[in-house]
């Protein structure tokens, strides 16, 4: 078996630096030619399988793949990117700040930090459980379009790493 883990194609937010968590923001012109290039990539290389994030800029990466392949769409919500509650569209020199600062005023790990309305790295790992255990059961080669943080998660959980593992996988 094969995967590919593939955060999504580039939004406006992403090329201006703001973290989007649930915010459901589209592709730019930019991430649909990256969408397009990458279903030429992937197109001949025997993908039995294709997750997406149900969020909109997962969903478009995936589509030209799954429409070349004449593949289902498998859309699991559990695949999200990390929700930033009250800081979701901030800067992310912005979070950094907010999360250091967090970090030593509460004395808790950046792994257990939520925000106002938000999840913690660990609330994305417990949420990702379920869905990284269906990936590896299907036994074939399958591609995951995600987010950059899910990423990181699902590498360390499918390497039988720890929550620690996710620092190193960035």
């Amino acid at each position: 078996m094969r995967l590919y883990l593939i955060r999504h194609g580039q939004t406006a937010w992403n090329a201006d630096g703001r973290a989007q968590g649930h915010s459901d923001v589209p592709l730019d012109a930019r991430g649909v030619a990256q969408a397009e290039r990458i279903a030429e990539y992937l197109g001949g290389i025997g993908i039995r399988h294709v997750y997406s994030s149900d969020l909109i800029r997962c969903v478009s990466t995936a589509k030209p793949l799954t429409e070349r392949l004449g593949l289902e769409l498998k859309v699991r919500q559990e695949l999200r990117e990390r929700t930033f509650g009250e800081l979701e569209g901030k800067h992310y020199t912005e979070l950094r700040v907010w999360f250091q600062a967090e970090s030593r005023a509460q004395g808790l790990s950046e792994f257990e930090l939520r925000p106002e309305g938000g999840e913690s790295v660990r609330d994305v790992w417990k949420r990702t459980e379920k869905v990284s255990r269906e990936i590896e059961r299907s036994g074939e080669h399958s591609v995951v379009f995600t987010h950059g943080g899910t990423v990181s998660v699902l590498m360390a959980r499918l390497m039988r790493g720890t929550l620690e593992t996710t620092r190193s996988l960035r």
